[in-house]
């Protein structure tokens, strides 16, 4: 059941009777706002899942080039070696 903004109101006013201003405020803050869903356990784990994807992603695309890179300069040297 939604909470409607008047009743919302309504009850910062009463929590700063009662508590204070800044103990309503962050009441207000803490409580979801009418019309809007909290996240769930499985909203932040498809978020963090995401994330980690995204990241290996990144680092994969960045490391690759520097990777080869080594190893055409590791062949290099070695083929300096050899030849003398």
């Amino acid at each position: 059941m939604a909470v409607s903004d008047a009743k919302r109101l309504k009850r910062s006013e009463q929590a700063r009777a009662h508590w204070g201003e800044e103990t309503a405020e962050v009441l207000m803050e803490v409580v979801v706002p009418a019309g809007q869903d909290m996240a769930t356990k499985a909203d932040l784990d498809a978020a963090v899942g995401a994330m980690k994807v995204n990241l290996l992603r990144a680092l994969l695309i960045t490391l690759t080039p520097l990777y080869l890179g080594v190893i055409a300069m590791a062949i290099g040297i070695a083929g300096l070696s050899i030849t003398g």
